[in-house]
């Protein structure tokens, strides 16, 4: 007779054969690996440097696919290259990896041209995958920040075998979103990130006879004087810079024309034909691009997008990824920790392997709340039942601001004319404190903007009775002048709690020359006043019972955006010499509503 303890082994053993059987059959046992450093040829004949990581077998798995601008580690040390970990992981678990040196970069051969070879370098590269013994003709493409803009252009090619994509905090338009939001050029994001690209094409500069040893130890060197060097006038003849091509093109083409029409996703949202996993933060860099073309490709896409495309929204800034963005985790914000590639699994699992992992049988939108602390999910975006709502700048004092007017935000509308003036003098900016910044020096995320606010205009509302949650795209409407033809305005909203903390929200600003559109330029008449606009992008936050809501007016947000001389003269041209100081106003009263709108979600 068989004893009881000898039946439970035996279902034991039978339970863990079959747990094996299905983890074989779906791909997702633990595999030996094969890491393995290969060029891929272009029909130009030239060779992209890609590292690949494989099961060690003769099998034939998906193939996912990273084009990054930084390092994929291939024919350098096994150990480094960027999603190292990941390659390894995926690879374990049935798929190959491939993390390709775009044109020009690192081991890759060619000219490095700021994304424009990539759409068709990356669709050569899918073909070429396709025919390899080891690919089952099924691609995924991946990557965060430049690599999802990379994966971004090879999803509007449609190669055959690109099935889907998992894209990361990476923009939808490139002039707007990358180099002049608001027509203000962004220097911490451009300058910065060049000078950091720089550092590694200079070494093959170096190789090439280009440049010397001396010149390429200075522009390594160079990254490690910001933010100092952030102040360097002439802006186009910035230290090291001067020299690339990809940079001057910025000053050659600083009024937005068909120059940028490489890098614009939404003009080819029917041309994309794949389903894309969108992840971004509310306090990223990219923010207004995932959002732009996650609901771009849901209602627009092609066949095989439209209808399937995912979103993941959480609190957090670009830099909360690490560079191979496989988690995130603000330091701000508890509850909002996911380990992404978990996410990518499930995502890729479903469309390369056909595994139902449940992933879309859920709401296509997660967000996190800022102010709640807590994730959601929803169908549509904006979420339903949202107002929105103007509170009006008055003139009457808060008294809970130290800054140059300290003035009330009120849902009621002012009952007098008034005139809030403040002087702009581009040698002394207001400083950039955290917010969407793509680097680090200047703070990242919701960081307390008092000491902005001192040399601001601000408007804040009476204490909060009650919460009010927005969710939506805030909006600044402004009545302004000048006694300069050009000058910026930006605008800021913070959350002000109980002990005076004005935490940052959303902030946005507007280049004067470019208020009747991005593609021309129209000066300003001195004195003359202009109703304007300012995007400040979407968010979901909760004010809290006794918080209260606060607006902050400038000309300068320095240097997350370049200080605008005030001469009108072109981007980049002037040295210090040449700046003027400005005198500029917001207007406010029952004719000149100047006001921010919020998209207030109703009460169930």
């Amino acid at each position: 007779m068989i004893s009881n303890q000898k039946i439970l082994m035996s279902i034991i053993v039978f339970l863990t054969l079959i747990l094996s059987a299905c983890s074989e059959e779906e791909g997702q046992s633990a595999k030996d690996i094969v890491i393995e450093d290969i060029y891929i040829e272009m029909n130009d004949g030239v060779k992209l440097a890609s590292r690949v990581y494989r099961p060690d077998d003769n099998n034939r798995y998906p193939v996912l696919l990273a084009r990054t601008t930084y390092y994929s580690g291939a024919f350098g040390s096994k150990e480094e290259g960027d999603y190292r970990e990941l390659g390894i992981r995926m690879a374990e678990k049935g798929y190959v990896v491939v993390i390709q040196d775009v044109r020009g970069l690192h081991s890759s051969e060619g000219e490095w041209r700021l994304f424009k070879d990539d759409a068709s370098d990356g669709y050569q590269t899918v073909i070429w995958l396709n025919k390899q013994t080891w690919s089952n003709g099924k691609v995924g493409v991946f990557g965060t920040s430049a690599l999802g803009m990379t994966a971004n252009l090879l999803a509007t090619t449609n190669p055959p075998g690109l099935k889907a994509a998992f894209v990361q905090m990476a923009p939808s338009q490139f002039y707007e979103e990358v180099l002049a939001e608001g027509g203000i050029y962004r220097h911490e994001l451009a300058t910065r990130w060049m000078y950091f690209i720089n550092s590694a094409y200079s070494i093959k500069m170096l190789q090439q006879g280009k440049i010397d040893e001396e010149t390429y130890s200075k522009i390594v060197d160079a990254n490690k004087e910001f933010p100092d060097l952030f102040l360097h006038t002439p802006l186009n003849s910035f230290p090291y810079l001067s020299d690339n091509t990809s940079f001057t093109s910025i000053f050659e083409h600083y009024i937005q024309d068909e120059y940028y029409d490489y890098y614009d996703i939404p003009s080819n949202f029917s041309n994309i034909k794949i389903p894309i996993y969108h992840l971004g933060g509310w306090y990223d860099t990219f923010l207004e691009g995932t959002m732009k073309n996650y609901l771009g490709l849901q209602q627009f896409g092609g066949k095989g997008a439209k209808g399937n495309q995912k979103l993941l929204m959480g609190p957090w800034t670009h830099q909360d990824f690490g560079q191979n963005g496989l988690d995130g985790d603000s330091a701000f914000f508890e509850g909002d920790e996911i380990y992404l590639i978990t996410e990518m699994e499930r995502w890729f699992d479903y469309w390369l392997k056909d595994i139902d992992t449940g992933v879309m049988e859920e709401d296509p939108i997660k967000y996190y709340t800022i102010g709640a602390n807590e994730w959601r999910t929803t169908k549509v975006w904006p979420v339903a039942d949202v107002e929105k709502v103007k509170w009006y700048f008055n003139n009457e004092k808060s008294n809970s601001a130290t800054s140059i007017n300290d003035s009330l935000l009120s849902n009621e509308e002012p009952l007098l004319e008034a005139k809030n003036q403040f002087r702009y003098d581009p040698k002394n900016p207001i400083i950039t404190i955290g917010g969407r910044n793509l680097f680090s020096e200047l703070g990242l995320g919701p960081l307390d903007q008092r000491p902005a606010e001192k040399h601001s205009l601000t408007y804040t509302s009476e204490p909060l009775t009650e919460p009010l949650e927005i969710g939506g795209t805030v909006l600044a409407t402004l009545y302004v002048s000048s006694d300069a033809i050009d000058t910026d305005f930006t605008v800021k909203l913070t959350d002000v709690s109980p002990d005076g903390t004005s935490n940052l929200l959303n902030e946005g600003a507007l280049r004067m020359r470019f208020r009747e559109g991005l593609d021309r330029e129209v000066f300003m008449e001195k004195g003359k006043m202009y109703e304007i606009e300012i995007n400040l992008h979407v968010i979901s936050h909760v004010f809290n019972e006794g918080h209260r809501i606060r607006v902050a007016v400038a000309s300068s947000n320095f240097p997350r955006f370049d200080r605008n001389s005030n001469t009108g003269n072109p981007l980049g041209v002037d040295s210090e010499e040449d700046f003027v100081i400005a005198e500029n106003a917001v207007h406010i009263g029952p004719e000149h509503l100047s006001h921010i709108t919020l998209p207030v979600i109703k009460k169930q």
